[in-house]
Parts: structure tokens; C-alpha cells; sequence
């Protein structure tokens, strides 16, 4: 059952956490017909043929007077030139090349004109809608209203569900933009309060029958596989010579988007136990559309990823500032944070470790997340994203094997082509189980079906596939973005597989017998591959975390991503400037150094991430490799 071809007919399945966004495709005689233009496209919609998932239960109409923070986005002006702008900002050979703009320079050239925006915002307020905020790209209004507002204006009634347990409010269609707004607004986010973005950490089981495996407390700080520190990340991907001219970040802002809250006095005592020098303020907390802060307590949910991103990030770049944007785990939040931290042009570079299977998202979505990342991009400020965990199958988190089919997909953001999109590795250890010995004799694509045997052989089936399987650094081919041009005519490019079904047991679905087709990929697509380059995430050979007190056995691509960010940081702080819009620049010194003397790409070339080989070219499981982050910075002007 592992790769069961679905039938050739129109199909239409709305992803179980994502109740408001539809997935729908359609069939021709050929296969399946998708557009791929630049930017972000969705397949046509058709009539649904498969329902929503049968977990969720519809609990009927919400009250009327809840209200919503809601977010509508505005079409952008002059997207090709747009694109091609930050295009020319990351081309050495353009007289543009790290002439970045302002956010009001951006929204004069790219932004809906004042009258249009005036337009909008009217017409909400004839609604009966609270504007909050009109941002300063003049591409998002923020508004509060009613369910009743809602449903007036959008068309589409706003009722309780719940799935697994947890209770939410969703419109119970699609919104349709209302046609006196219809030719600026392109769609409206936040009408779900569903908790809908996942963190990308990922720890070693502890299933019980393998406590005996798992080093769950400190020994030491640092030079343990499952207990390494920034530190030690330093010492293998060649930072220290950067450290040793005096590149330490100063001058810099590290900034990270995140969905939960945290406490600042965690990552401090992090800092203090590896004896880094740190401005003792250095952390600025912005609270966006509700974000909250402090954290419950070490355990709140999300919290740790937080937690962790600031640790890593500012561990690498001990001398930059910070500025931690945390909103709310909604679709308008997530949205709202990246708005907020690039239209404030205060962060050189962004992060965030959060992320959902890229088909939950419709193309209006997309396409706003997009231009915002294309906005950080012409402002110079990179946008890094964790790349999933679960291999090459993101959305078997959701729909675990055995009881549903695997299925080739990928994570957003980090497959919108204007995102570094940060894979996973997994480093030489030796890893005393309770049954014997398990070793990674070199750096590796990071999938624990290097674990197969021995999972299998001492605990069974059942262990490795609750446990073990479909995890590892995502990867893979989007189906929403085309290739980009800095990936144009690669080697080791993939093109979307065929035979990609989402075929689930009734019992796992709760909904009549046999087995049930949920979503079906279109095969042959040459989008975007990711990831872009990969590091250590696997929690085998993974990182200590300070929440609280000392966690040993962390990973995930959630590391990664803010890994990079410290050292993109650190990179900028030995420029005049910030580096720019980072994917066009390093494809083109891997055209130009290859794994030759000199690269600052080390090729991967053993394992997978559970589908995909690394191999010593561009892959889409560790991409063009893992860093030596001087030669990198050298080859990026850093002297």
C-alpha cells in the first residue's frame, strides 16, 4: 500500500487541518493539468468529489457576535518587475546588485495606490469591520469583525467543528471576495481560529520499550552526539575563523518569526553556560494581532520552538541584536508576523521553524506569502525556513503510515521560491542502543530508515512505523512553484513522481469500509525542489535545549533554519550592507565552485530522506549540501 496509484478522475480534498483551504485537481486525458508560471499557482477548482475529512465534526453554527481578527490581502502591482528586481539585487553582475529599497519605496512601486487601498478599507468599514491596521506595503489590511460581519460580506456562514478532540471555528465554504472590492482584494486569511502551523523539532522516541536508548538528561555541555551546542556546530561547519577575525554579528539584527511564546531568561542562561559574550538586552519581543508572552511555563505548547530558535540563532551570532516576532497560530497571525517584521525593515535576516504541507494552501495565500517574501528580498533581508521533518512525505504527519498511504509532498514556506528552505542531515556518531551499537560512519541525508533494522529486528513493525518512519529533513518537488531560475537546467533536479495517492483505512478515517482516495498528485511537474542546503538536525546527533533546565536528544530542521540565520548574520556583519536575497547567490558560486577547493559546499553523499538519495550533485534531500561557512563568506566578500 505504500505508493498506490490513485484513479485518473477530478478530484477536490480539503486537507483535515486546514478546514477553509481546498485542494482541488483537475484530470485530463493526459494526466493532471496544472499551470506553473513564476509564481504561485493552484489547480483549477472543480466540483469536490472526495469530502472532507470524516474526523471533523461540523457542531454547527457559531455565535454571531465572536469576533476575528482577519487579515485581506491586496493584489501587488507590477509583480514581473518585481521579481526581477530581486533578481537583480542578488546578480553580482548588476549595477542593482545589493541596492536594496525601503518599505515605502516598495509599496510606491509595488503596492496598491492609496486611492485603491482607501477603496478597500471603506468598504470594509461600510461592512460594520474595525479597521487595525493598514499595512505600510499597502498589500494587507488588518481588520477585526464579527461572525455575522463575516458571513455578510464573504459569503459563507462561520461554524464550530472539532477534529481529535480540539474545537475550532471555520467557515463552512469557501469566501468569495465581495465584488466591490474584487478587483484589489485577493483573499481574506484568519476567518479559522484552528491552530494550523506545526513546529519542526523533532526528539528522540521514548516509546518506553526504547527508554533505555535515550539520553534524556545533560552529561556534559557539548561534544556528545545529542548533546551539541552551537559550539560544537561552530567547530564543523568551519564558523570559528569568522569568530576569530572579530565577526561576531555586532551592527546586526537577528529576527524570528515564531507562533508561541517563550521565556527570554532561558536562552540567557543557554548563552551564559557556553560563556558567550552577549549584550544582556540584546532581545526585543514584539507581540503581533495577540501574540503571547511570557510562556506558560516549559511545557506550553510551541514554546520550545521558540525557545530553541532564539538559543541557536543567537548563539551562532552572539554579538548581533534581536527582535522575536510572535503572533498567534492562525493563518492571519502567520501572515501578520512576516508583514510585521519586514515592513519594520529593523532584521537583517528572518527565520521561522514553523510550517504546513504546501497543498493545505490555496493560491491567493500563496500568493500574498510570496510577494511579502519577495518585498524581504528587494529590502535585503533573507527569509529562511525549517523544511519539515518528515522526510520526503510531509503530510504523513497528519496521515501516519500504515494507515494511510505515503505521499510525496513538501513543506510552506519553505517551498515558496523567494525562501531558503533549511534541510536536515545526520552527523557521524555511534549511538549505544540497548541492543547494540548503531553507527553513521560520515555525514549523511538525514532518515531513520538507517534505524530499520534495527528498530524492526528488536522491537517489531509496529514501533518503527508509530516511530520511525517518514521522518527525516523534508525535501522533495513543490507543486505550486515553478523552477525558479537560479535552479534552471541543475543536474539532480527532480520532477514530481507519478502514482501519488493519499489513499487511507476507513478505521483510520472513521468513515465507512475499505480504503478511502483523499488527494491525488499530478505527476511530472517540474517545480521547485527543495531543500536548498542541509545541516545536522537529526536528534541522534542533535542538541542540547536550556528550557527550564537541560534537554539532551533535540533535532529537526527547526535547528537548521535558525542555524542559518545566525550564520547569514554573522555573514552581513562582515559586509558594508545586509547579504540579499540568498538563493540566487549561492546557486550561483555552486555553478561556479562546484565541491572543488574553495566551495563553501560540502557534498552529501550517502543516505536519503526516506525517498530521495543524497548525491554529489543537487539532490532534493540535502540539496546542494551542507556549508563551510568561511569559505562562504569569503566567496560572498566577507575579507
Amino acid at each position: 500500500m505504500k505508493r498506490v496509484k490513485g484513479s485518473q478522475f477530478q478530484a477536490c480534498a480539503r486537507h483535515p487541518l486546514l478546514l477553509a483551504s481546498v485542494l482541488c485537481m483537475t484530470s485530463a486525458v493526459s494526466g493532471h493539468a496544472f499551470a506553473l508560471g513564476a509564481g504561485p499557482v493552484s489547480p483549477t477548482v472543480t466540483t469536490p468529489r472526495v469530502s472532507a475529512d470524516p474526523r471533523i465534526v461540523d457542531l454547527g453554527v457559531a455565535a454571531p457576535g465572536d469576533v476575528k481578527n482577519i487579515t485581506v490581502t491586496l493584489a501587488v502591482r507590477n509583480q514581473a518587475a518585481l521579481e526581477a528586481f530581486v533578481a537583480s539585487v542578488a546578480n553580482p553582475r548588476s549595477p542593482n546588485f545589493r541596492q536594496f529599497i525601503t518599505p515605502a519605496q516598495f509599496a510606491a512601486a509595488y503596492g496598491q495606490s492609496p486611492a485603491a487601498v482607501a477603496q478597500v478599507v471603506g468598504y470594509l468599514q461600510s461592512q460594520g469591520f474595525t479597521i487595525t491596521k493598514v499595512h505600510a506595503n499597502n498589500l494587507l489590511v488588518s481588520v477585526q469583525g464579527t461572525n455575522a460581519q463575516i458571513a455578510a460580506t464573504f459569503g459563507t456562514a462561520v461554524h464550530n467543528y472539532s477534529l481529535l478532540g480540539a474545537t475550532y471555528q471555520a467557515p463552512s465554504g469557501k469566501a468569495a471576495i465581495p465584488a466591490a472590492i474584487a478587483g484589489v482584494a485577493t483573499a481574506v486569511t484568519g476567518l479559522s481560529t484552528q491552530s494550523q502551523l506545526r513546529k519542526h523539532t523533532a526528539v528522540i522516541p521514548n516509546t518506553g520499550a526504547l527508554a533505555g536508548d535515550v539520553p534524556a538528561v545533560a552529561t556534559s555541555l557539548g561534544g556528545v552526539p545529542g548533546q551539541y551546542t552551537v559550539t560544537d556546530l561552530a567547530a564543523k561547519y568551519d564558523i570559528n575563523p569568522l569568530y576569530g577575525k572579530g565577526i561576531t554579528g555586532t551592527g546586526r539584527t537577528i529576527g524570528i518569526a515564531t507562533l508561541a511564546g517563550y521565556l527570554q531568561s532561558d536562552a540567557y542562561a543557554y548563552w551564559s553556560a557556553l560563556g558567550l559574550p552577549v549584550n544582556p538586552n540584546r532581545i526585543t519581543d514584539v507581540l503581533v494581532d495577540g501574540g503571547a508572552l511570557p510562556a506558560d511555563g516549559p511545557g506550553s505548547e510551541g514554546s520550545g520552538e521558540s525557545t530553541l530558535d532564539v538559543e541557536q540563532s543567537g548563539g551562532v551570532a552572539p554579538g548581533a541584536n534581536m527582535r522575536v516576532y510572535i503572533a498567534p497560530n492562525t493563518n492571519s497571525g502567520f501572515i501578520d508576523v512576516f508583514s510585521q517584521a519586514i515592513n519594520e525593515n529593523l532584521v537583517d535576516v528572518l527565520s521561522v521553524s514553523w510550517g504546513s504541507p504546501e497543498i493545505a494552501y490555496d493560491s491567493p495565500t500563496l500568493g500574498a506569502f510570496h510577494v511579502l517574501f519577495l518585498q524581504a528580498g528587494s529590502q535585503g533581508i533573507p527569509v529562511i525556513a525549517a523544511a519539515g521533518d518528515a522526510g520526503a512525505f510531509d503530510i504523513n504527519r497528519d496521515y501516519s503510515y500504515p494507515n494511510c498511504s505515503t505521499l510525496l509532498t513538501v513543506d510552506y514556506p519553505a517551498s515558496d521560491s523567494a525562501v531558503l528552505a533549511a534541510g536536515g542531515t545526520t552527523l557521524p556518531n555511534t549511538v549505544q542502543h540497548r541492543h547494540g551499537p548503531v553507527t553513521v560512519p560520515t555525514e549523511r541525508a538525514w532518515g531513520w530508515d538507517y534505524l530499520q533494522n534495527y528498530i524492526i529486528t528488536n522491537y517489531g513493525n509496529a514501533l518503527y512505523y508509530a516511530s520511525y518512519y517518514t521522518v527525516g529533513g523534508g525535501g522533495g518537488v513543490s507543486v505550486n512553484f515553478g523552477v525558479p531560475a537560479y535552479q534552471a537546467g541543475l543536474y539532480g533536479m527532480k520532477t514530481s513522481a507519478s502514482a501519488q495517492s493519499l489513499i487511507c483505512s476507513a478505521a483510520f478515517i472513521g468513515s465507512g469500509t475499505g480504503y478511502q482516495d483523499l488527494i491525488d498528485m499530478p505527476a511530472g511537474v517540474a517545480g521547485r525542489n527543495v531543500p536548498d542546503v542541509a545541516l545536522n538536525a537529526d536528534p541522534y546527533s542533535g542538541y542540547l535545549v536550556y528550557q527550564g533546565g537541560w534537554g539532551a536528544g533535540s533535532g529537526g530542521t527547526s535547528f537548521v533554519a535558525p542555524q542559518l540565520n545566525g550564520i547569514l548574520t554573522l555573514i552581513s556583519s562582515g559586509l558594508p550592507g545586509r547579504v540579499g536575497p540568498i538563493n540566487p547567490q549561492l546557486y550561483t558560486l555552486f555553478q561556479q565552485y562546484g565541491y572543488g577547493s574553495g566551495s563553501p559546499f560540502r557534498a552529501i553523499t550517502s543516505g536519503d530522506n526516506e525517498y530521495y538519495p543524497s548525491t554529489p550533485s543537487y539532490n532534493p534531500a540535502t540539496g546542494l549540501g551542507s556549508l563551510d561557512v568561511n569559505a562562504l563568506a569569503t566567496a560572498l566578500g566577507v575579507h
